[in-house]
């Protein structure tokens, strides 16, 4: 596996629950579960474990807590090649976890995350990796990360490429003061929302939201809407990528892989725009013909086989 492209990934990591009730759910009580299954998880993570099977030279900075789990965390990423260095292990705070609660019938009936540690992930932790950060051409930077350090790595970048990951409505805002300096950009309807005030319910919308966000500086935008598909803007062009046909399975973790793609392909040197839009669509596709978040067995070829099929019309 030779590594083509070099990318560091700044922010989540974490173990993702799943339980579900085995008799009707009863809030404010006791409820007995079971254990669905327990697997790593987080935006960031997610990402840079398809960029790494991808063949990328991947890095990964976080925090984890010194437990068990922050444990498994950084084993589970360095035994597939990804530089944990990084990743910073924080005593007396717990690794983060997301938890979900399913109902009887397999709706979700409480979602709980503990995110704390993340929040140590401050400027003056940040500061004596500067040197090292700045040797990786292209940084992917969650929004999981406190604003005020996001603001720092924008204000200290050099001559990486700062790609945000807008994370979830709650927490893209905390990009709203840097869009000058990002240069790549990619969100969904609502996180897109949070960030210009629009409500996306048509591909004119999509649109103008595009205009919007490339209005402040932003060279490279893209707005995925879901099973409709994908609007992207790099230079003076606008365009509108349908999904590719997709046997669907699970739909979790495409939007992360749709990144993965993308930016494995973009961070090459001599790719141009729309080929890497045409391997994020493919990347989104794969996983989406998958139980779970991550294809363990994708490979070039396939994605560029998948790719293939890719298409845009100009909006």
């Amino acid at each position: 596996m030779t590594p083509n492209a070099n990318i560091l990934c700044f922010g989540a990591a974490h173990f993702d629950r799943t339980l579900q009730c085995t008799e009707t759910f009863v809030p404010a009580a006791s409820n007995p579960v079971r254990t669905l299954h327990r697997k790593p998880g987080g935006v960031s993570r997610n990402i840079a474990v398809h960029l790494r099977l991808l063949g990328n030279n991947v890095a990964m900075l976080g925090a984890v807590g010194d437990d068990g789990d922050g444990d498994q965390v950084i084993e589970s990423l360095s035994d597939i090649g990804i530089d944990t260095r990084h990743v910073m292990k924080i005593k007396n705070v717990a690794t983060a976890g997301y938890t979900a609660l399913l109902d009887e019938t397999g709706e979700l009936a409480l979602g709980m995350m503990n995110a704390e540690v993340y929040d140590m992930l401050s400027i003056d932790r940040l500061q004596p990796h500067l040197a090292n950060l700045l040797a990786r051409p292209w940084w992917l930077i969650d929004a999981n990360l406190p604003t005020e350090s996001i603001q720092w790595l924008a204000e200290n970048k050099g001559t990486s490429k700062f790609c945000a990951a807008t994370v979830s409505p709650s927490k893209a805002g905390r990009f709203k003061n840097v869009l000058d300096k990002v240069d790549l950009l990619i969100a969904n309807r609502a996180e897109t929302r949070v960030l210009t005030g629009i409500d996306i319910t048509s591909l004119d919308q999509a649109k103008h939201a595009v205009e919007l966000l490339r209005s402040t500086g932003i060279p490279d935008v893209i707005i995925t809407l879901g099973a409709q598909g994908v609007v992207s803007s790099s230079g003076p062009k606008i365009a509108f990528w349908p999904p590719l046909p997709t046997k669907v399975k699970d739909v979790n973790g495409a939007g992360d892989a749709f990144y993965s793609g993308f930016l494995s392909a973009y961070a090459k040197p001599k790719t141009n725009f729309d080929t890497a839009m045409a391997s994020g669509l493919a990347m989104a596709s794969l996983t989406a013909e998958t139980e779970g978040t991550t294809v363990w067995d994708v490979s070039q070829e396939a994605l560029a086989t998948r790719a293939e099929h890719a298409e845009s019309t100009p909006l």
